[in-house]
């Protein structure tokens, strides 16, 4: 059996990466769950009781899809994900997808 120290973080992400891309409903409820997930900018006092609550949720329910022993996500690697998932930063002005983009 494999412990939490001797799983690859490469090999939950990819995994992570499958689940969310072969079903709709997955990455639907993952950005759900992301969007829910709220903390103010610079808190200092750490992860609010209702955050915590909304990140070990999503943990549980990434377990259950990839049928692993995910270590789970941390705060920090949550906003990140909301940031990008959510609110939809990430580099837009070199995206193939964008209209704008055209030449």
């Amino acid at each position: 059996m494999q412990t939490t120290q001797n799983i690859d973080p490469q090999a939950q992400l990819r995994t992570l990466y499958m689940s969310l891309l072969t079903r709709q409903e997955r990455f639907d409820e993952f950005k759900q769950l992301l969007s829910m997930y709220a903390t103010a900018p610079g808190e200092d006092d750490g992860e609010p009781p209702a955050a915590a609550e909304v990140r070990r949720k999503l943990n549980a329910r990434i377990r259950e899809w990839t049928g692993t022993p995910f270590a789970g996500l941390s705060s920090a690697q949550i906003q990140m994900w909301r940031a990008i998932v959510v609110e939809e930063r990430f580099n837009v002005a070199l995206s193939p997808w964008k209209e704008s983009n055209t030449y």
